[in-house]
Order: C-alpha cells, then sequence, then structure tokens
C-alpha cells in the first residue's frame, strides 16, 4: 500500500511519454496549411493543438518526476494536467480541439491523447483515493 503514490507518478509519467511519442513519432499531426481569404497560409488547429499537448505532456512528467522525488505527490496537478490533455482535443469554447474531417491524421494523434490523458487521469484519482496517507473520516 505504500507503493501506490509512487505507481501512479510512474503511470502519469508513462502516459506523457507516450503523448509525446504520439504527437511527435508514430501518429504525427497533419502539415497541412489553410488558405485565408487575403492569400496568406496558416497551420491547421491541429498543428497548434500538438505544441500544446506536448508542452502539457512534459509538465505532467515533470510534476511526476518532481512527486516521485520528494515522495510528495502533487495529486491535484496531474489530475488537471490530465484532464487538460484529454479535453485539449475536443471542440470546445475552452480547447483548441483537431480537424473536423474524420480522415484527417489527426484523428489518430487525438485518440492517442485520449487515452493516454484519460489512463493518467484513472491513474492519479486511483492513487489520490488508496492511497495510506488520506485522511478518513471515521464515523
Amino acid at each position: 500500500m505504500k507503493n501506490i503514490p509512487l505507481i501512479t507518478q510512474a503511470i502519469s509519467l508513462l502516459c506523457a511519454a507516450v503523448a509525446v511519442g504520439a504527437v511527435l513519432l508514430w501518429a504525427p499531426v497533419c502539415a497541412g496549411s489553410l488558405e485565408l481569404a487575403n492569400g496568406n497560409m496558416v497551420p491547421m488547429r491541429c498543428a497548434y493543438t500538438a505544441k500544446v499537448a506536448v508542452l502539457l505532456a512534459l509538465i505532467l512528467a515533470a510534476v511526476a518526476v518532481a512527486g516521485m522525488v520528494t515522495k510528495h505527490p502533487a495529486t491535484l496537478a496531474l489530475v488537471l494536467l490530465s484532464a487538460a490533455i484529454v479535453l485539449l482535443t475536443f471542440d470546445t469554447p475552452l480547447s483548441i480541439g483537431v480537424c473536423k474531417s474524420a480522415d484527417m491524421a489527426c484523428r489518430a494523434t487525438a485518440l492517442w491523447l485520449r487515452v493516454a490523458g484519460g489512463v493518467s487521469l484513472v491513474a492519479a484519482v486511483a492513487g489520490a483515493l488508496a492511497s495510506p496517507d488520506r485522511k478518513r473520516v471515521r464515523e
């Protein structure tokens, strides 16, 4: 039971590595551009999603490593960063999202990010609930 926080942080670290690997190596976003009305070309929004996802995954990895080194897990930070990685891929007013076309390469990237963020989120919550250091109310 004492190793549960360490295990959950290791899972979050692994999920951060998977998210970075997916964006940069095995499921990169498309390199397409959009032409604006004035003739300028801009990257598609999935390119911005990929950059933010890498940044969030690196911060998630740093928080997980810091928690493992100090033996004081930052569970709330792990939960929020994991949720942000998942929510980043959806088209909401608070996130960037991916391209709307179903046959774009960014759909695979979004799936990898959702799975990695979701596993990290579940691990962080489970670690918080199963932690032996958690304060419990007795009746």
